[in-house]
C-alpha cells in the first residue's frame, strides 16, 4: 500500500511545505501558459485561461522569495550569504529586514524578477501607490494569417508581452528568465538535487 504524504506543517497552505515545491509550481504555470494561449471568440471579452496564467505565474516566480528566505534557518544563512544580505536572524524584526533586503537583491540580480514583483503586485492589488514606470504587462491582439490549432483565419490570436522603458519582451521570455535564476539558485546552493530538474523549457522565438 501506497503511505499517503505527511500533512504540510504551515497553517494556510494546502499541502505545499517548502520552497522547493513553488518552483515546481512555476515549472507547471509556465508549462500552462505555454500551452494555453487564446483565441477571441464573440461570446467572450478576453481570454480568461491565459490571462489567469500569466497572472498567477508572475506571483508564483516573485513569492518563491518569500518562501525560500522562510523556510528555515539554514537557508536564510545560505542565502544571506549568497546574496550579501545582513540581518538579525534572533528576532521576527531582524528576520523580516532581512527578507526585504533578500528580495531587492534578487530584484537587483534578476531584471525578470523585478518585472514579475511589479506585475504580481499590481495584479493582486489592482493599483501600487509608487509602480515602476518603466514596466507595464501589455495583452494584444493580432488577426490570425492562417489557421492553426483552434484558430482559423480571421480570428483575434492573444499575445502577452512586457514593456520594460522602451523593450519589449514576450511574456513567456521574461517568466523563462525569472524561472532560470530561481532554477539556477536552487542548484548552487544544493537545494535541489540534479535528478529533479524538470523538462526542458520551451519558448517561442521572438
Amino acid at each position: 500500500m501506497v503511505e499517503a504524504p505527511k500533512p504540510s506543517e504551515l497553517q494556510n497552505v494546502f499541502a505545499m511545505s517548502r520552497p522547493q515545491h513553488m518552483l515546481r509550481k512555476l515549472f507547471w504555470e509556465f508549462e500552462m501558459l505555454m500551452s494555453t494561449m487564446s483565441v477571441h471568440h464573440d461570446d467572450k471579452q478576453w481570454p480568461e485561461t491565459a490571462s489567469f496564467i500569466a497572472f498567477n505565474t508572475a506571483i508564483t516566480a516573485w513569492h518563491i522569495s518569500d518562501w525560500i528566505w522562510q523556510s528555515s534557518p539554514e537557508t536564510r544563512s545560505k542565502m544571506a550569504s549568497k546574496l550579501k544580505v545582513q540581518f538579525d536572524e534572533k528576532t521576527p524584526t531582524g528576520r523580516r529586514v532581512g527578507l526585504g533586503r533578500f528580495q531587492n537583491n534578487v530584484a537587483e540580480q534578476c531584471r525578470a524578477l523585478h518585472i514579475c514583483r511589479e506585475i504580481a503586485n499590481g495584479s493582486k492589488h489592482m493599483r501600487m501607490d509608487r509602480p515602476d514606470a518603466d514596466v507595464k504587462a501589455v495583452a494584444e491582439w493580432h488577426e490570425a494569417i492562417q489557421g492553426a490549432g483552434f484558430a482559423v483565419p480571421g480570428d483575434l490570436v492573444m499575445s502577452l508581452s512586457v514593456m520594460d522603458g522602451d523593450t519589449k519582451d514576450d511574456a513567456g521570455q521574461v517568466f523563462l528568465s525569472a524561472l532560470g535564476y530561481w532554477e539556477s539558485l536552487f542548484m548552487s546552493e544544493k537545494l535541489v538535487e540534479p535528478g529533479d530538474h524538470l523538462r526542458a523549457k520551451i519558448i517561442k522565438a521572438k
